[in-house]
């Protein structure tokens, strides 16, 4: 992925950590605005069935 990024966009500065940062930040904005209840659910349940 930042592969593909650097062809179009060279010297965007994004590293593997800040993507990461990225993604669980919008997932923790949505989770608190009740859009990402679904996915909350998902995850609990790999988690109960990895147990």
């Amino acid at each position: 992925m930042l592969a593909d990024l650097e062809e179009h966009h060279p010297n965007h500065g994004y590293t593997i950590e800040r993507v990461i940062e990225l993604l669980y930040m919008d997932f923790i904005d949505k989770l608190r605005n009740g859009d990402n209840t679904e996915a909350m659910n998902t995850i609990l349940l790999i988690l109960d069935s990895e147990e």
